[in-house]
């Protein structure tokens, strides 16, 4: 009996062996397809990678060429198209970018252009009134108007009016003089026949700048913000939500063209990228 159990043992345990072999060599034979698939995977994405990269060079290549041409053809879009106007290009002291290229860019177009730059912010009116500016207003028989909003509308009334009507310049010369604003190239007369709006501090839309951009439409000019870039509360947002006409992405040519394009009288709407822009860039023609 002692030798019939050890054998049944034995046999029970050869059968254990052979199926605890059985199973390991299930487990080796289906992780080597595993291994197999995972490789053929890896080869394959490789593979798409390297297609990819390929069509991106590609694509760059081809931006490449995009811009350049586009920042060739836009000197001969805007050359002279503003041949005869002068054009006051309005910014802070604290921000010179977007001043600066608006001012190179309607230059380029032959406007004569005049460099307005804001003191400070709405220059001091939305909190105070500044001084001596009573004393101004009345000597040219004009009531002031109540600190804030009141009198940065007021001024802006008188201000664009008195650039519209091309006569002697009193409160231009007031603001130069009181050291409220700098005006590169002062002249004591001649009619403005745009402006152009850029930003305050950190880019975002000055309220006397806004003021003026808004009033100067319907005193007979024309008016448009302008930011390099969209920028949150900037100036093209800000003005294009008043209605004004807006370029926000002058840093690229077609903003380039579309500041000149609505200065010419081309266009009148929100060119760009922001949200709510009629288009990336101005019509091309009327």
């Amino acid at each position: 009996m002692y030798n019939l159990r050890y054998h049944l043992a034995s046999l029970v345990a050869v059968f254990i062996a052979l199926a605890v072999g059985l199973l390991l060599g299930t487990v080796v034979a289906e992780r080597g397809v595993l291994d197999d698939q995972g490789v053929s995977l890896v080869q394959g994405l490789q593979t798409r990678f390297d297609e990819i990269a390929a069509e991106n060079e590609l694509l760059e290549a081809g931006l490449e060429r995009d811009r350049a041409f586009a920042a060739e053809a836009v000197e001969p879009l805007i050359a002279e198209r503003l041949a005869g106007q002068r054009v006051v290009v309005i910014g802070s002291a604290g921000e010179v970018g977007a001043l600066s290229a608006a001012r190179e860019t309607v230059e380029s177009a032959g406007a004569e252009v005049l460099t307005f730059t804001l003191g400070m912010p709405a220059l001091g009116m939305d909190t105070a009134e500044p001084e001596g500016l009573a004393g101004f207003l009345h000597g040219q028989g004009v009531e002031i108007a109540g600190a804030g909003t009141p009198l940065l509308e007021q001024v802006a009334d008188l201000l664009s009016a008195e650039w519209r009507a091309g006569g002697e310049q009193p409160l231009t010369e007031f603001l130069v003089t009181s050291g409220m604003v700098a005006l590169e190239s002062f002249q004591e007369t001649g009619t403005i026949d745009a402006v152009v709006i850029t930003g305050g501090a950190e880019g975002q839309s000055d309220a006397f700048g806004l003021e003026l951009a808004k009033r100067y439409i319907p005193a007979g000019g024309r008016s448009v913000g302008v930011d390099l870039d969209v920028v949150e509360g900037g100036v093209a947002v800000s003005c294009a939500a008043e209605g004004v006409p807006a370029v926000d992405n002058l840093a690229m040519p077609q903003g380039r063209y579309s500041l000149v394009a609505v200065l010419a009288g081309l266009g009148d709407g929100y060119y760009g990228t922001g949200d709510g822009a009629d288009a990336y860039y101005a019509p091309l023609a009327p």
